[in-house]
């Protein structure tokens, strides 16, 4: 809950946060335009263009969610109920900034092309029809009939209308053009100058810190009696948030291309702005901004694998970017055990699809409104530890 440190003229809190990517700018549109809060948004590189700008965008709460070992065991819930808000929250983006949100609603595949993928869409498929939730279970045949792109290796798959897609690019660019346009929203190139007084992380001229700078968020510095400190000396919790470099392609999009999201195993295609991204990489532990060539091109060739067409499509560009993770594959959300600091990190591969339930979740508990139990079993003062 809000408690004011520093007097100011408005009753709501003046909030800094930490980290402009696509967390920290979803919380301070949800908190500036949706809760009239004062909000300054600090980052060390150019906003938006970290993991944010690198993630191919898929809203994938099934695929990535659903049937996964060694999960939190509601990561699934704070899925599906993000993925209910992306609508509206893309609507807003696009009503406030005037630029398109990059949101498209339509329902991914995803496909089997051995017995091992078979079975974990067999899983996923056992564990929406538990919880009710719509897809559709396909053959050969069918998967053929929806999308010609495919090979003709694949054994069936699976329709997820859950799973749906942003173009993740424009989404940061509407979020950056709206924010830079409300007087309530200020933008810090460079670190935050945190203190620590009194017992607390502070921040001259303002109430509340959100630390939201993804795998960077443990290194972030606070300045104490003796020299400088991470945020991890005043909640251990954060040393839990890891790194997963991850690298990527896109090539141009002609004929025989897909149309729609294809999943199949730790492969994806995601058709955006007349190319297809073919990804990625999962490469824990490892911090990287430049793809590898052999790398790119072991992508590639499973990229062809899974749609034939695409063997002589062009590369439009490479990429690699950086994620950040917990033990759980699940995002610290929620106060930190230092008053007044709050963490909203670790999204793992999923930054994109929980933006908007992250940012609501942080913004009701700054503001004093009662968390639920989805968002309280986020807290980063949870036990968080991986069983797979």
């Amino acid at each position: 809950m809000f408690q004011a440190g520093l007097p100011h003229s408005s009753s709501q809190p003046r909030v800094a946060i930490i980290g402009a990517g696509i967390i920290g700018l979803s919380l301070a549109f949800e908190l500036a335009f949706r809760r009239g809060t004062w909000v300054t948004l600090y980052d060390t590189r150019r906003c938006g263009r970290g993991a944010s700008w690198a993630a191919a965008g898929m809203i994938a709460p099934a695929f990535e969610a659903a049937a996964e070992t060694g999960v939190h065991p509601r990561l699934f819930d704070l899925c599906l109920e993000s993925a209910r808000l992306w609508p509206a929250f893309s609507a807003d983006i696009e009503r406030v900034s005037g630029l398109p949100s990059g949101f498209e609603p339509a329902p991914a595949l995803a496909v089997a092309m051995d017995a091992a993928e078979a079975a974990h869409l067999a899983a996923i498929s056992k564990v929406l029809t538990a919880r009710g939730v719509a897809h559709r279970a396909l053959g050969a045949r069918e998967v053929a009939g929806l999308e010609p792109a495919l090979s003709g290796e694949v054994l069936g798959g699976l329709e997820l209308e859950t799973d749906t897609r942003v173009d993740n690019r424009r989404t940061v660019t509407a979020l950056l053009a709206a924010l830079a346009a409300n007087p309530r929203v200020s933008f810090v190139s460079g670190p935050a100058p945190l203190k620590a007084r009194g017992g607390r992380v502070v921040l001259e001229g303002q109430d509340v810190v959100v630390a939201a700078a993804g795998w960077e968020t443990t290194v972030i510095k606070v300045e104490e009696q003796g020299g400088f400190h991470s945020l991890v000396t005043w909640d251990t919790a954060l040393d839990a948030i890891d790194c997963h470099a991850g690298q990527m392609l896109s090539v141009a999009a002609g004929e025989g291309a897909p149309q729609r999201v294809l999943r199949a195993g730790h492969v994806y295609l995601v058709p955006r702005d007349g190319q297809v991204v073919i990804g990625a990489t999962m490469e824990t532990g490892r911090v990287i901004d430049t793809p590898e060539a052999e790398v790119i091109e072991a992508l590639r060739a499973e990229g062809v694998k899974l749609c034939p067409a695409l063997a002589g499509a062009p590369v439009t560009e490479r990429w690699a970017g950086v994620r950040p993770g917990t033990p759980d594959h699940a995002p610290f959300i929620g106060e930190t055990a230092a008053p007044g600091l709050y963490v909203a990190a670790g999204h793992y591969r999923n930054g994109i699809l929980l933006a908007p339930v992250t940012a609501q979740i942080i913004a009701d508990q700054i503001l004093g409104q009662a968390a639920g139990a989805l968002a309280a079993a986020f807290t980063p003062r949870r036990a968080c530890s991986a069983t797979a």
